[in-house]
């Protein structure tokens, strides 16, 4: 009895001392996995606030560059407006600035981001009078010379100096970033090395707590890292891990007195598969682009996603011959089509090219560089270029004509020519076509060709299309209270058959100007259709559904005329001026037009005929059946006052075109 008594006893004992044991672990693991919880969420707040700070001052860093770039530009600006609008460029990206550093100002701040926003702040007070002495100086001063001498003794090393400082508040996020996830990893292993140890002495629960919290830590530590240094949709390197590949880069080619390159890339038309298959097969297009990029590139390269559809491809040892080589095999490893669900998608993408030391010779000099090629590689379709320093001064005019072309539209200071369409059976004026003009204040008369890219570019194309449908069917309007029963042709460009809400918009304004649709023609190129064949075909559809007349312009020269010419709903056909010209001069550009004619006649097309400047062109279309001419020997194109009192002149009942008497 007294043996089970002690029995009892020791079990109690070793019960109590297992519970005290198990109490004292749990105890423990519920203290650890709440400081791992803790430091875990410091670590997210840090890499949150550092994201944030980083996007801020960088905001701040272009602010000041592009006010740099402002007041070099205002001493040689001679025209008033131009000062002016550079004027209000150079305001803009001051808000900008004052906006992101006010933000950054208003986040939680350590010691060394007070001390360098301070020294930021005292040097923008100091060169704040300068800077505006020198504006003042370059609108109303005429002796440039003084002026580019004070802006580069004075105004610019001051300019210089907030620029160093905003970049080392940039360096300084990095770094805490850096030292954030290195702080992550350290907690871990102090945790990991105490729960081991407690294990070990607290035999198998112990040990199995230690193994779930160590798993646990680890696996948010590495996704916190992930976080911090890359793109999480894509795992790709993101903006930070890239620039300190570029600084470390910089460092071995200084070393070394190698070479290297940056090739920052832009997919084209991806926003139209975001808008029309939806964000998760974008997504996955983001994905895959990445992925092929990994493929085109050497192993010791790096492949970065900025955001968006930009991506960015470090080079090792890449020489100006190496160039062609590097483009054509990303281009052609981007040129095989993506497949989803049984659809084929086709992207292509423009390469910019910037080398270091040659050309730029710090990280952010070698993005801007290729980001300025790149835009060239995109404005010229070529596919790629290598930086040039004429760039600059390219990019900033095309950047000045894009903000004048969207001020332009929404202020009417476009305006329409219209050039009369005539049948060659009556002889009379049967229809206008409507031609857009820009007669731009300092640089005079631009042509469509020279400002139509730049809409595409910058996404007008689509306010510039409303505008001069709005404005063609608005004078269309009037005609006919004149009496004059005429039809109205728009040209379309490629964009326009991307834009899903393009038939309501039109159906709209056919509403409002009191149009029946069979009025309006909307001339559209092979090529623009190709541009986009499922989306094209669709719209239309839907515009010929609503009763408007679809002709292919410049009909011949594209690649695709008689594969596409039976699927798309066409009323007619546009035979080029160029075949018209040769139709004079060879029999065999007769031939080509006399099968043209058949052709759309045995579809049951109208034709007319673009560029008819000679009586014999006239009289060799009329004899082999052409509906309709346009061109010099009738008309050139005019403005809408003219039109009007050219009608009432050549047009009226009874009376035929005189030049065709």
């Amino acid at each position: 009895m007294k043996k089970n008594t002690q029995h009892l006893g020791m079990g109690v004992r070793i019960g109590a001392g297992f519970v005290v044991v198990l109490a004292l672990m749990v105890a423990l693991s519920a203290i650890s996995l709440n400081y791992v919880a803790e430091a875990n969420q410091r670590l997210r707040d840090i890499a949150h606030n550092n994201n944030v700070k980083t996007e801020l001052a960088t905001t701040m860093h272009s602010a000041l560059r592009e006010r740099a770039l402002s007041m070099h530009a205002l001493p040689i600006l001679a025209d008033p407006f131009e000062k002016e609008i550079e004027v209000q460029r150079f305001g803009e990206q001051g808000i900008i600035y004052l906006q992101a550093r006010n933000r950054f100002e208003r986040m939680p701040l350590n010691p060394q981001e007070k001390e360098i926003l301070a020294h930021i702040l005292k040097l923008t007070r100091e060169a704040q009078s300068e800077t505006r002495a020198l504006v003042e100086a370059a609108i109303f001063s005429t002796s440039q010379t003084k002026i580019l001498d004070r802006l580069r003794s004075v105004a610019m090393p001051k300019q210089h100096a907030i620029a160093e400082q905003v970049s080392a508040l940039i360096d300084l996020q990095r770094q805490q970033t850096t030292a954030a996830v290195l702080d992550a990893k350290n907690s871990y292993e102090r945790v990991r090395n105490l729960m081991l140890g407690l294990g070990a002495a607290a035999l198998l629960v112990g040990m199995m707590i230690a193994w779930f919290v160590s798993r646990q830590v680890a696996q948010q530590a590495k996704q916190l890292a992930v976080q911090a240094m890359y793109d999480p949709l894509t795992g790709l390197a993101n903006r930070s891990l890239l620039h300190d590949q570029l600084d470390h880069e910089i460092e071995l080619s200084k070393r070394a007195h190698t070479p290297f390159g940056v090739v920052l890339m832009d997919l084209d038309r991806f926003k139209e598969v975001n808008d029309t298959l939806g964000h998760n097969v974008g997504d996955e297009l983001l994905r895959e682009v990445g992925r092929r990029l990994q493929e085109a590139v050497r192993a010791v390269d790096t492949v970065a996603r900025l955001g968006g559809d930009e991506y960015v491809v470090l080079i090792h040892s890449l020489k100006p011959t190496d160039v062609p080589i590097v483009a054509n095999k990303i281009l052609d490893t981007l040129d095989k089509p993506f497949h989803w669900k049984n659809r084929s998608i086709d992207i292509s993408a423009s390469l910019g090219f910037s080398l270091y030391p040659s050309q730029c010779t710090d990280a952010s000099g070698l993005l801007r560089c290729a980001d300025i090629a790149m835009y060239v590689a995109k404005r010229a379709g070529k596919g790629y270029a290598l930086y040039a320093p004429d760039q600059e001064h390219t990019n900033l005019s095309d950047l000045s004509l894009k903000s004048e072309l969207r001020e332009a539209i929404q202020s009417d200071q476009l305006s329409l020519h219209y050039q009369p369409q005539i049948n060659h059976r009556s002889r009379r004026v049967v229809g206008v076509e409507a031609l857009v003009r820009w007669n731009h204040p300092s640089r005079g008369f631009l042509a469509p060709d020279q400002f139509i890219p730049l809409a595409e570019d910058a996404g007008l194309i689509g306010p510039l299309t409303h505008w001069v449908l709005k404005t063609a069917l608005k004078q269309l309007a009037t005609l006919h209270r004149q009496g004059h029963d005429l039809t109205m042709a728009v040209n379309l460009s490629a964009r326009d058959l991307q834009d899903m809400e393009l038939p309501a918009s039109i159906l709209t304004l056919l509403a409002a100007y009191g149009i029946a649709p069979g009025k309006l023609t909307l001339e559209i190129t092979e090529s623009a259709v190709m541009a986009n064949p499922g989306d094209g075909l669709a719209i239309l559809t839907e515009l010929d559904r609503m009763g408007v007349v679809i002709a292919i312009d410049d009909f011949g020269t594209g690649y695709s005329s008689l594969a596409y010419l039976k699927r798309l709903p066409v009323d007619e056909l546009k035979i080029d001026k160029s075949f018209v010209t040769d139709m004079e001069e060879n029999d065999n550009g007769a031939v080509i037009v006399r099968s043209t004619i058949d052709l759309a006649h045995n579809l049951g097309l109208k034709v007319i005929a673009e560029g008819v400047e000679t009586r014999a062109a006239w009289d060799i279309l009329e004899i082999l059946g052409c509906d309709c001419s346009q061109g010099y020997l009738m008309a050139r194109p005019m403005p809408a006052e003219k039109l009007e009192a050219w009608l009432q002149e050549t047009a009226q009942p009874g009376i035929e075109m005189a030049v065709l008497a």
